[in-house]
């Protein structure tokens, strides 16, 4: 399972064209932000779909990048999904660290006290607003809809799935720790194709965990919305 997750970025033929024209857009976004961006979306979006619809990664073909025209459309949905469902967090925990906690001293007692409290529970309640995240991800890669992000016959049962939570809570520090090695690899020029690879690989590891939640429920993925 393992072995076959951190191979699939390079399955298919030919084998490293995916990663090559991945790692190219994140190069070509420090030029061009936006565009390049969000044809990585929908590559990833396509790996989502291709992953979910499989019990297990090996047996998933990696997508190609062709035709360009819907993956643009492809990686436009997962934007805005992504947006949509971060924009809370986000605002709540900038709101939180730069406001009233941002006059705590926490090197206090009572203030260290305050502090502790506010920032895990702030972070906790962050991360269950974001919890679904992929799995709505995986939700519109699957039906090709937005409306599929807030569908709660989709997104609910995954995330009550042990699978899923395993799933989420890897994936987190692996992204984290692809994020931190980001700059030092750039400086050999490296940083853009780990980057794109990390992707790939989690995508995979996320699309393939919702997938068998909704099949362990007796799900049938479809296009639904269509």
């Amino acid at each position: 399972m393992i072995r076959a997750l951190l191979r699939y970025p390079f399955t298919g033929s030919p084998r490293v064209d995916a990663v090559l024209v991945g790692g190219g857009c994140h190069l070509l976004a420090v030029w061009l932000p936006l565009l390049p961006f969000i044809a990585v979306a929908g590559y990833l979006s396509r790996v989502l779909a291709a992953t979910a619809a499989v019990d297990r990664i090996g047996d998933a073909d990696r997508p190609g990048w062709q035709p360009v025209g819907p993956l643009l459309r492809d990686g436009l949905r997962l934007v805005a999904t992504t947006v949509g469902y971060l924009a809370v967090p986000t605002v709540l925990l900038v709101v939180t660290f730069g406001g009233p906690l941002e006059r705590v001293d926490p090197t206090g007692t009572t203030d260290g006290t305050i502090f502790l409290l506010g920032t895990t529970l702030t972070t906790l309640f962050a991360f269950a607003i974001a919890y679904p995240l992929p799995a709505a991800l995986v939700a519109v890669a699957r039906e090709r809809s937005l409306r599929a992000a807030v569908d709660p016959s989709l997104v609910g049962p995954a995330t009550r799935d042990a699978g899923y939570l395993v799933a989420v809570l890897l994936t987190a520090p692996a992204f984290a720790l692809a994020v931190g090695a980001y700059g030092t690899l750039n400086a050999v020029a490296l940083g853009f194709f780990v980057a794109f690879y990390v992707e790939v690989v989690v995508a995979a590891t996320l699309g393939n965990a919702t997938g068998r939640a909704w099949r362990r429920r007796g799900l049938v993925d479809g296009e639904r919305y269509g």
